[in-house]
């Protein structure tokens, strides 16, 4: 891979593990019953799921 392309990579996952650690806070702050991690998980897979899915998500997102 090159210089570019890893970096892209590592900016990607970051801001991934990023959003996630927000969801949590989030339901934290909110006091969520149940297992945070699963949900927040949950949360993570279905906002990503939009966002590839729906044409005017992609758009803004780019």
């Amino acid at each position: 891979m090159s210089g570019k392309t890893s970096e892209w990579w590592s900016y990607g996952i970051l801001s991934e593990v990023a959003f996630y650690v927000l969801l949590y806070y989030g339901e934290m702050l909110l006091k969520v019953d149940g297992n945070l991690w699963w949900s927040a998980l949950v949360l993570w897979v279905l906002a990503n799921i939009a966002i590839l899915s729906c044409p005017m998500l992609r758009k803004c997102s780019k």
